[in-house]
Order: structure tokens, then sequence, then C-alpha cells
């Protein structure tokens, strides 16, 4: 069962308005449903005619996959996927992959998504699927075209001073783009220039953020512990402030043990920003942007 954010919430943003009755003929058109961590649900039209994106597939059950490598020992994911995983596979259309890791494509995903659904993955990750056996990707080198939505790949840096380099590799934002809405999702980046200047060039209406705070607690040759990975408190305030004109959608907390802020911690440090109706941070399994709320 889908639940939706509140009422006032969705009055509350300011961009955007209430839902009034031109566009609630329209609201149909676009959802954004958190799934669990960063897996949300996008959906598009309504009925027979709707396509559904899945983004960043975490479906294993309750703590049955090897924690992240240098932090806690905590088991993943750390909280329960509200959904049935194998109608959440059935009902969708196609998958992106932000960057092959394995708290944005576990291995109980692996396992169960058909080998030739349609997956939207980055270059580098391309070789690294395909021996995993799947068989129907679609590269976004720059931009593609899928059934009236125009994909977008901007290149993003995982953690300050990122090359790209293994063991991290690649990550990156992408731009959903239809005739009526735009939706830039930031993947696990910083906010640093690069990620400054995707969004500044998108200006979407939505931006689907992830944060948590990510980060080793442990010495490794990796990364020194405490280095953030995913987008911090202070760098959601940025964003929020310095594009007033989208609604930030916070994702990607309280499932990956690497990960150290909570949705509890943010709505109390960004209540106001909350309040305004400028940030959303939606439990597991709600709806957080109906189509009404969705565009200016």
């Amino acid at each position: 069962m889908r639940t939706r954010f509140g009422a006032a919430a969705l009055c509350a943003v300011t961009a955007f308005g209430c839902a009034g009755s031109a566009k609630q003929d329209r609201a149909a058109e676009m959802e954004l449903r958190l799934i669990r961590s960063a897996t949300t649900e996008i959906t598009y039209g309504d009925g027979d005619g709707s396509v559904t994106l899945l983004v960043d597939p975490i479906v294993a059950d309750q703590g049955t996959e090897e924690p992240i490598f240098f932090s806690n020992d905590k088991k993943i994911p750390m909280i329960p996927l509200p959904v049935d995983k194998h109608r959440l596979i059935g009902s969708i259309d196609a998958v992106l992959i932000t960057h092959d890791h394995p708290d944005h494509f576990d291995k109980e995903a692996e396992r169960i998504l058909p080998k030739d659904t349609l997956i939207f993955c980055q270059p580098y990750d391309e070789e690294g699927l395909r021996k995993k056996g799947f068989t129907n990707l679609k590269v976004v080198v720059d931009e593609v075209s899928w059934r009236g939505i125009v994909i977008s790949r901007f290149p993003a840096s995982h953690y300050p001073g990122a090359t790209g380099a293994p063991p991290f590799g690649e990550s990156s934002s992408y731009l959903l783009r239809t005739k009526n809405d735009s939706m830039f999702i930031t993947g696990d980046a910083i906010l640093d220039e690069k990620l400054k200047a995707s969004i500044e060039k998108s200006r979407p209406n939505v931006i689907v953020a992830n944060t948590g705070e990510c980060q080793f607690s442990k010495p490794n040759p990796v990364l020194a512990p405490g280095v953030t990975m995913t987008l911090t408190r202070g760098e959601l305030k940025e964003m929020v402030q310095t594009w007033p004109g989208s609604t930030v959608v916070a994702v990607h907390m309280d499932a990956i043990n690497h990960c150290v802020l909570t949705k509890s911690a943010l709505r109390d440090a960004m209540a106001a920003e909350i309040s305004a109706g400028r940030l959303l941070v939606p439990n597991e399994g709600e709806v957080a942007i109906p189509a009404s709320v969705a565009r200016p």
C-alpha cells in the first residue's frame, strides 16, 4: 500500500503551491516513491500508459547481506523492505543504476532481476553488469531518450578529490526530463563545483538527494575515516538555499551501515526547511512527489 505525504506538507511546497483543479488533471503524470535507502520508484503516466523506472534496487531482506567494509559490522539492509520484492520487480519497465556499488545494486537484486531487464547505466559499469549476466543494457554516455523521457548523465564526485579510479570507480548524477517535469538524481556525490554546475545547468523541479553522510569509521587503504561520500546536512542546506525553485527530496538513510545521518536527525536539523516545504524526508514506502506538486 502506498503512503502519501500529508496535505499540509504538500501545500507547503512554496515553489509549486497547493494543487488546484488544473493541476489535479495532471496529477498522475509523475510520481516519486521512496522504497528504501537510495531505491526509488518513479512512475510517469497512469494506468495502461504508465512507465515505471526503478532506481538503484536494494531489495534484500533485512540483515541478509554483508556490511560495507571499513565501518561497523551491522549486516545490511538494516531496515525492512516496505513492499513485496517480487511484486516490485514485476511492476517496473526499466532500472536505472546510478553506479554499481553493493548499496545501490545488491546481490538479491542481481539474483531476482530478469537478465533481460532494460538497465540504464553509466559507461564505467557496462562490463561488470554484462559479466553478471545482464543482456539489455542502455549505456548513458551523455543522453538517451526512452518512452518520452530524456535521461542525461553528469559525472559526479563520490568524495573530495575522487578521480573515478578503482576501487570506488566512477559515480554519476542523472536528469530525467519529460515535456512537463524534470527530476535530478544526485547519485552518490558531494556538493562540489561539479555537482553545482550540473544542477545549475539542469534547473530541475525536483532534486533527489543522496545523503546519509556516508563514511568509513575504521582505518583503511581506500579513504580516510570520517571523509563523507554523500551529501551532508550542511550541503543539503546549501542546496535548498541555492536552488529555491527545486524541491529537494532526501534519501539514502537508515538502511546501510556506513550511513551515519538518520532521517530523524535530518528532520531535527532542517525543521525550518521541511516546514517551508523546501525539503522532503519521506519514510520507506511513501510517495514523496505526486505530479500535482512536481512542477511550477
